[in-house]
């Protein structure tokens, strides 16, 4: 969406978290428990909606991990947070009849 006839309703951002014990050889394992950047960008559009918003501009995104390590155990950290603008779509001008 672009925002040439927009009306900037301001910032969104979604912060999503999560720790899962790490895969036989020490890796971040597949989970329900770890967060992905398009979740994190999913709930930035609905916070958008939410808002009354027609779209997002200038999304954006950063994931990071994080290895928490207790003895012989392996914990990983997910942090992924996702931003943008939420914007309303200009009504179109009428023409004059």
């Amino acid at each position: 969406m672009s925002n040439i006839g927009s009306i900037s309703l301001g910032p969104v951002q979604a912060y999503l978290s999560g720790v899962a014990r790490a895969d036989a050889r020490g890796g971040v394992p597949a989970s329900v428990n770890i967060p992905t950047v398009s979740e994190a960008t999913e709930a930035v559009q609905r916070i958008a909606q939410v808002r009354g918003a027609d779209g997002v501009v200038g999304l954006g995104s950063d994931y990071r991990k994080t290895a928490l390590a207790s003895g012989l155990n392996v914990m990983w950290r997910v942090e992924v947070m996702a931003w943008g603008t939420a914007v309303l779509r200009a009504a179109e001008p009428r023409e004059a009849p």
